[in-house]
């Protein structure tokens, strides 16, 4: 009585965390896109107050506490003649696992902006790319508020379901 009891309990559980990890992971990509906005801000007021080069936003952006945005720890700080920096930003976003598919598609094109064109010209194109990802923020965190609580409410359901079949 006290195992099946116990299995209960166990299944209702296993039910509610596993709710709570789609709910989380749906909460992740709001902080990605959250963190994306801070890095290409503070890329924007490197370029306008100094000129900065790409070099000196990556060696600047490594200083920031950025967490779900770890690719650019992989990205060189000093310029080399064999290095091409656009192609190692693009593979360094593709290799990030915890990225979705649409966030990577803006860095990327971010990316490709850095270092290509005049200070306004490039100003111009990351304010455009701020405002993709500000969208996609918005839709994150819509997605978030509307399947968040279901995504937990339906594991605990789930968990219960099991719990009383086995009853």
């Amino acid at each position: 009585m006290w195992l099946r009891l116990l299995s209960i309990v166990f299944l209702i559980l296993c039910g509610a965390f596993c709710g709570i990890y789609y709910s989380e992971k749906l909460k992740r990509r709001v902080s990605i896109c959250n963190e994306a906005e801070k890095l290409m801000r503070s890329c924007a007021v490197m370029i306008r107050t100094s000129g900065a080069d790409i070099f000196h936003i990556i060696k600047a952006l490594k200083g920031e506490e950025l967490c779900f945005l770890r690719f650019f720890y992989t990205l060189p700080e000093e310029f080399s003649t064999d290095c091409d920096i656009r192609k190692l930003w693009c593979d360094a976003i593709g290799n990030d696992q915890n990225m979705p598919g649409e966030e990577k598609d803006v860095l990327r094109e971010f990316g490709s902006i850095l270092g290509t064109s005049d200070t306004e010209g490039q100003l111009v194109a990351i304010t455009s790319q701020l405002l993709r990802m500000e969208e996609l923020r918005e839709q994150r965190r819509l997605e978030y508020m509307q399947k968040g609580k279901l995504y937990r409410s339906l594991g605990v359901m789930a968990g219960v379901s099991v719990g009383i079949i086995l009853i």
